[in-house]
């Protein structure tokens, strides 16, 4: 039995002539989809006839309500033939609302792919070429399915999830560029910038006019020439220590000063923490409060300990670091206390052991600059060893 049509459902064309539709690239990563996609379009459209038989339309939808303008833009141009005959070759780029999310999941966009596929049907293949670069879809959602299965050649693009894969696609990258970078030179390449396929081949690009044709670009290249961007993991060391595991903490400690050269701020975000901590082992020695992993502190037993408490503190309820009673009760317990109270032999005591061991690291970079990554590893196995 036939399935019943919603009152408002769109609907999708679900054929085209065989040998009709479009040439679709998508993927995650824009950089390289960007890419992929343009490389394709410079060979397809190189044989047109003039630059009038050549249109991009650009497919970024901030709104919904922009995705019928959208599409009805990139019929007019598949639809209008060269003045001068040829063939006509039409891109379609930076479409985004195949994407999760608002834009997406709208009606709009469900009838922007049906308006879509209707071109489709109609553009014959000897009188146009079209290529559609779609950014991030949900390839489970029926629409983009439809889509996907009419095209008359789908391109999926992959990404870059990790350093290691990115260093890899930078080593092929310095190949076709005429230069070699060091497989360990592309990993910390692709650390530097973050993990972004963007940055990371703009600055091969920089890296590879320096070092000239044939050159070879190392480590020690890469550190002198690149810069840091964003921020990464900042933090991960002071997260993995309060877990109480050493060697990942020393392993931590190693990838963070890969990029950084300061440890002050992982002291500060440590003090803040150990004193919350030494607050909150109090209060729970007091029997004022219970804390769990999954539910945080209790709220009532948290309020009630503020009432007593609170006044020893001036009465400043101000959200501060070194106030437990400005702090939201499950972020302190689920996030700040749960890992840390789990560590075997923890209490009082050794929290106030890591309050005077931070303070003597303090002390210590103050006595040894431009030690900063020694000092923190003697702290921690200090502290955790």
């Amino acid at each position: 039995m036939a399935r019943a049509k919603k009152a408002n459902e769109v609907e999708i064309p679900s054929e085209i002539p065989e040998g009709y539709g479009f040439i679709v690239f998508y993927g995650n990563d824009d950089f390289l989809l960007n890419r992929a996609a343009s490389e394709r379009w410079e060979r397809e459209s190189a044989e047109a006839f003039d630059e009038m038989s050549k249109e991009i339309v650009e497919g970024t939808a901030l709104r919904v309500d922009d995705i019928a303008g959208i599409t009805a833009r990139f019929a007019d141009a598949a639809g209008t033939m060269p003045m001068f005959g040829g063939k006509k070759y039409v891109w379609l780029r930076n479409v985004n609302w195949f994407s999760d999310g608002q834009l997406g999941s709208s009606e709009k966009a469900a009838a922007g792919v049906a308006n879509l596929l209707r071109s489709a049907q109609t553009a014959d293949p000897e009188g146009v070429c079209i290529i559609v670069s779609i950014l991030s879809p949900n390839e489970k959602r029926t629409t983009t399915k439809k889509f996907f299965n009419l095209a008359r050649e789908l391109c999926p693009v992959g990404g870059n999830e990790n350093a290691e894969q990115l260093g890899a696609a930078l080593e092929e990258e310095a190949k076709r560029l005429g230069v070699t970078i060091m497989p360990d030179a592309a990993k910390l390449l692709a650390t530097k910038v973050n993990n972004s396929t963007r940055m990371s081949y703009v600055e091969l690009e920089k890296l590879a006019c320096y070092v000239g044709a044939g050159g070879e670009i190392d480590d020690k290249i890469v550190l002198e020439m690149v810069p840091v961007f964003g921020e990464g993991d900042f933090f991960e060391p002071v997260e993995i220590f309060f877990g109480g595991n050493l060697q990942e903490t020393l392993a931590s400690l190693k990838r963070y000063f890969f990029n950084n050269d300061s440890a002050r701020p992982l002291l500060t975000s440590m003090q803040r923490r150990v004193s919350l901590l030494i607050q909150l082992q109090s209060l729970a020695a007091t029997k004022k409060i219970s804390i769990s992993e999954r539910y945080g502190v209790n709220k009532a037993g948290f309020e009630r300990a503020a009432e007593i408490f609170l006044p020893m503190y001036g009465g400043n309820d101000e959200k501060s670091p070194y106030n437990v009673f400005s702090q939201n009760p499950w972020y302190l317990g689920s996030k700040v206390a749960a890992r840390t109270f789990a560590i075997p032999g923890m209490n009082l005591k050794r929290l106030i052991d890591w309050q005077l061991a931070l303070m003597r690291a303090f002390e210590s970079l103050i006595a040894r600059p431009k030690e900063d990554e020694a000092v923190m590893c003697e702290l921690v196995t200090e502290c955790l060893g």
